[in-house]
């Protein structure tokens, strides 16, 4: 599987297949060190959807692991109901790869949501934390009528889109059916941190310096949902990507790979501690 290579631009491992008994995930490993995962956003296809530049200065520090999420891309099973369904079945993977414990969990977007259920309930698992402009946990504010429109119609344009066909077709419907559970899975996490919390290990939440227009009171919910999520832990900090927009991991990798760095540097010192 390549762990053991050193990585260069023409050494890329080709992804495989684990079996997990009742289906398969396909998941890409690179690098040689500490375990680090990422956790993709959207649908929940990851592997190569955090670019070439950020994964390979990653897998010069560490073990780099990207997979695909049950029922998306490569993957088989249905996409799981659940947020923790999701964690669960990543930690089954993780255990099939024979990978070291515990790792940095890295999320984006949607994936923060699902580090989160794994953190919870997995906390022995997990060295450090690291969100990439994650998705605000709880109800958002406004109107709940407006709540349930927007949340209805989104994977209802979505499909309606994927009827078209063409080459996303498919993609597209994997991310109406994440879409269709978005308020499930936000309210998950936020039960989830308000009755286990997450564990005391290092956490890093790097926010998008660049927002589109919002509204105020849903720009200042996903702020303070960030503060709060780094405030899990007394080593929390909360990261401005000043030049990135939401698309953190292609306009500013440099962040993640030192809040990463940064992580690994507290787990390191608190181990000799």
């Amino acid at each position: 599987m390549g762990r053991d290579e050193k990585p260069g631009n023409n050494d890329v491992p080709t992804p495989v297949l684990i079996d997990l008994g009742d289906h398969a995930l396909c998941a890409q490993v690179r690098g040689k060190g500490p375990t680090v995962v990422l956790e993709c956003g959207g649908s929940g296809q990851g592997v190569g959807t955090w670019g070439e530049e950020l994964e390979l200065a990653l897998a010069e520090r560490v073990t780099v692991v990207t997979y695909d999420r049950a029922g998306v891309g490569r993957s088989g099973g249905s996409q799981a109901r659940t947020v923790t369904e999701m964690a669960d079945d990543l930690r089954r993977l993780l255990r099939a790869l024979h990978l070291e414990l515990p790792a940095v969990f890295v999320g984006w977007s949607y994936g923060g949501l699902v580090t989160q259920l794994y953190a919870a309930r997995h906390p022995t698992d997990v060295a450090g934390l690291v969100f990439v402009d994650p998705t605000a946990s709880g109800t958002p504010p406004g109107s709940a009528l407006v709540r349930a429109l927007s949340f209805l119609l989104a994977p209802r344009l979505l499909r309606l889109r994927a009827m078209f066909g063409g080459t996303d077709a498919r993609s597209l419907r994997e991310l109406a059916d994440t879409l269709a559970g978005m308020q499930n899975a936000m309210n998950e996490a936020a039960q989830a941190r308000q009755e286990s919390g997450l564990p005391p290990v290092p956490i890093r939440v790097i926010t998008a310096g660049k927002r589109p227009r919002m509204p105020k009171a849903h720009l200042e919910h996903l702020n303070a949902d960030h503060r709060a999520l780094a405030s899990q832990s007394p080593h929390g900090q909360v990261m401005v990507a000043e030049r990135a927009s939401h698309q953190i991991p292609f306009e500013q990798p440099e962040i993640i790979i030192q809040a990463v760095d940064e992580v690994l540097g507290c787990r390191r010192h608190h181990r000799k501690a």
